[in-house]
């Protein structure tokens, strides 16, 4: 990716006024409690799959109060168009939900095989990005999220602390640096919950199908 200095002029002036805005809305949030219970609950679940139920309800709690001052409305669908990273764990959460079994995925990547370095994930981060089928999101549907309900984690955790969404819109070859609230701690446990998971973008599990 390029630097920002390439951004059309709209986009890099706004950069160090969106950072000022993220700072000042986060200076004011006073977190939800039950993020933190709710993430204690998912640390002692017994299986991935009520792991990453209880680690999805502890996004939302997360988020709850960054909505009130997020970018992010309903009906803006930036985010839905850039890759997806899932575990099957929660394709398998998605499947059951929508009557739909997922597809085994061409290109993935195995937790157990990677180190622990956080190196190796984001060279696997980058392996899944760059192998991301071309494509909204399977579940965008009329600019709205298909599956809301069950949304995965990283969709409840993606905010946007500007005032509006000028900074999602895509940049061929530019990667925008969007002032995104930090969510570190539930993507840490999410992986480590999970250590025998297996990831790939959604749409590797959800292909389009066809009739």
């Amino acid at each position: 990716m390029n630097s920002a200095v390439n951004l059309p002029a709209p986009q890099r002036e706004r950069l160090p006024i969106a950072q000022r805005r993220a700072e000042e809305k986060l200076s004011q949030i006073v977190p939800d409690p039950a993020a933190l219970r709710l993430l204690n609950t998912a640390r002692h679940a017994s299986s991935a799959r009520q792991r990453v139920i209880w680690l999805q309800r502890a996004a939302s709690a997360w988020s709850k109060p960054l909505q009130t001052v997020a970018a992010c409305r309903k009906g803006c669908d930036h985010c839905c168009h850039i890759p997806l990273t899932v575990t099957q764990v929660e394709a398998e959460l998605i499947g059951k939900a929508i009557g739909r079994r997922p597809t085994p995925p061409a290109t993935s990547v195995h937790l157990l095989e990677l180190g622990d370095h956080a190196q190796d994930w984001k060279t696997a981060q980058t392996q899944l990005q760059a192998s991301a089928p071309a494509g909204p999101c399977p579940f965008l549907v009329d600019h709205q999220c298909g599956i809301y309900e069950v949304r995965p984690l990283a969709c409840r955790v993606l905010l946007n602390l500007d005032d509006d969404e000028l900074l999602c819109q895509k940049v061929e070859g530019v990667e925008v640096p969007v002032p995104y609230a930090n969510a570190m701690q539930l993507k840490a446990h999410y992986l480590a919950l999970q250590p025998a998971g297996v990831l790939a973008d959604i749409r590797a599990f959800f292909p389009p199908q066809h009739s």
